[in-house]
């Protein structure tokens, strides 16, 4: 992960009216398109999401994000609370709950300083965990378990491994 120059200033010592924009993309199969919500803000914004890329409509919601973090435990997973989702993200959830596929999340932060790209991005996160009612979407973030997947991703098969034959 690499923060733009303006975002490690935001971050260190804002300047004086310099605000952070915290975005929260989620995308799953059920869903016609990623879902795009935007926090602090009273109105709909059209943001980047690369560099040089087109703009994308992010929809205002109050949204609570705590990132990934490391203590001497080990890491921490990221939570995200999404309120007033009736309107908005119910139905897309209803959908996705149903399906074992995952919900797909991405992290954008933007500064006013830059808004011409996202100053900080954690993507390939999964929604986990997650608690639904009418007015609130709770859950965890998390990487995708690498170390459960099969290595090197081949079958192992009677011919690629014929030593495994009875």
């Amino acid at each position: 992960m690499s923060l733009t120059e303006a975002m490690e200033e935001s971050y260190a010592s804002a300047a004086r009216g310099d605000r952070i924009y915290e975005t929260v993309e989620m995308d799953h199969v059920a869903f016609a398109a990623p879902v795009r919500v935007i926090t602090g803000v009273d109105e709909a914004m059209s943001l980047p999401l690369a560099l040089g890329g087109p703009s994308v409509l992010f929809e205002p919601l109050q949204v609570s994000i705590t990132l990934p973090g490391v203590t001497e435990d080990g890491p921490t997973p990221a939570k995200v609370r999404i309120d007033n989702v009736s309107g908005l993200l119910l139905p897309y959830l209803r959908e996705a709950i149903h399906s074992t596929a995952p919900i797909k999340v991405t992290y954008r932060a933007y500064t006013t300083a830059d808004l011409t790209q996202p100053g900080d991005v954690i993507g390939d996160l999964e929604l986990r965990s997650v608690t639904l009612n009418e007015t609130y979407a709770e859950g965890s973030l998390g990487f995708r378990e690498i170390e459960l997947q099969a290595f090197p991703l081949k079958t192992y098969d009677d011919t690629f491994y014929p030593a495994l034959q009875l």
